[in-house]
């Protein structure tokens, strides 16, 4: 693998671990009855690391994975019925 995918890899996967430790925080904030101005704090830090880590990812991928968005989530989905899942065209 080149350095430039080996970073990418990495770097999404420590943006992925701490989107899992903010929801995190946010669940021990829940459970372990904390007062509500740290569950609110706990939030808001949660919903500010999945818009952060969403735009990371994008940048990831590329635009190729937003101007192709209706191919992915076609392809996740499986919305084709059994249909193979074609490239779209280039413009």
């Amino acid at each position: 693998m080149s350095r430039t995918k080996n970073f990418r890899i990495a770097f999404a996967a420590i943006t992925i671990l701490a989107l899992i430790a903010a929801w995190a925080g946010v669940g021990a904030a829940y459970f372990l009855d904390a007062p509500r101005s740290v569950f609110v704090l706990a939030v808001v830090a949660a919903a500010f690391a999945t818009e952060g880590a969403f735009w990371i990812i994008l940048f990831l991928l590329g635009w190729s994975a937003v101007a192709n968005r209706h191919w992915l989530l076609r392809l996740i989905t499986r919305r084709n019925a059994g249909r193979p899942a074609t490239q779209p065209q280039e413009r």
